[in-house]
């Protein structure tokens, strides 16, 4: 029988060579009356029930089963899963995920789990050791949708990130306007400072990725260069991606 549970990824692009180098897992439920649902319709409900850590575990496992069949097609992208608070405070995860990657032969340094910035922590001294047991693993954090939180600045004195994610607010437009290019470069700096790589969510269009492009950003994600899609997608896609890329430059 079959898992209600699928992942579908989203592309991310490293601008410096404008190769894909890696996906995000994005969950969606099937239901046989409406199809496909979306995480925002019902990740609410599996944190109120106390379920989210098996959530994670099935998107978790679903992605390094399908990681291990884009290996086989010469595809070895990092894979970014999002996690809550609550699975960083589990002392066991780091030790857990590790396992399973060992067994699925997928590297610890092409994992990367992101929480988001305005999730609430209740045992801080836990999501402490459990974020520097994933860093000593190799394991990448990401702070996701940076700016959005009350404690951006303190998480990252604190926490071992390896990355900053910005939201996608700050990035769709940047170039437009003065007030949201200003904050859109302070973070940069501010990033490139502590030594993260930053990825800007939210490349929606050509002026978008112009914009990333000309400001020196690590990575990016987001409709102009591609939708959420099924595992079996992507390698077809990158492919595709390839040859847009070289349109890209020759136009840039």
């Amino acid at each position: 029988m079959h898992s209600p549970l699928v992942n579908h990824y989203q592309p991310q692009v490293d601008f410096a060579v404008a190769e894909v180098f890696g996906v995000e897992a994005l969950v969606r439920w099937r239901q046989p009356e409406n199809g496909l649902v979306l995480p925002d319709q019902f990740l609410a409900d599996v944190e109120a029930s106390g379920l989210i850590g098996s959530l994670t575990q099935a998107v978790f496992e679903n992605g390094l089963a399908d990681a291990r069949h884009w290996r086989k097609e010469g595809l070895g992208l990092r894979l970014s899963i999002n996690v809550s608070s609550d699975d960083l405070e589990e002392l066991e995860f780091p030790d857990r995920v590790a396992r399973k990657a060992a067994v699925e032969g997928v590297a610890a340094d092409r994992l990367v789990f992101e929480v988001t910035d305005g999730q609430a922590t209740r045992d801080r001294t836990a999501m402490l050791n459990v974020a520097t047991r994933l860093r000593l693993k190799q394991i990448h954090l990401s702070l996701d949708d940076f700016g959005t939180g009350y404690s951006s600045l303190a998480r990252l004195r604190d926490v071992p990130f390896s990355e900053l994610k910005l939201d996608r607010s700050f990035v769709h437009g940047a170039c437009s306007g003065a007030s949201l290019r200003a904050i859109f470069e302070a973070n940069f700096g501010m990033a490139k400072q502590l030594g993260l790589r930053i990825d800007a969510k939210g490349a929606e269009d050509r002026d978008d990725w112009n914009c990333l492009s000309a400001l020196g950003y690590d990575v990016a994600q987001g409709y102009f260069i591609a939708h959420s899609m099924p595992a079996a997608e992507i390698p077809q896609w990158i492919r595709a991606w390839r040859a847009r890329q070289r349109e890209l430059q020759r136009s840039a």
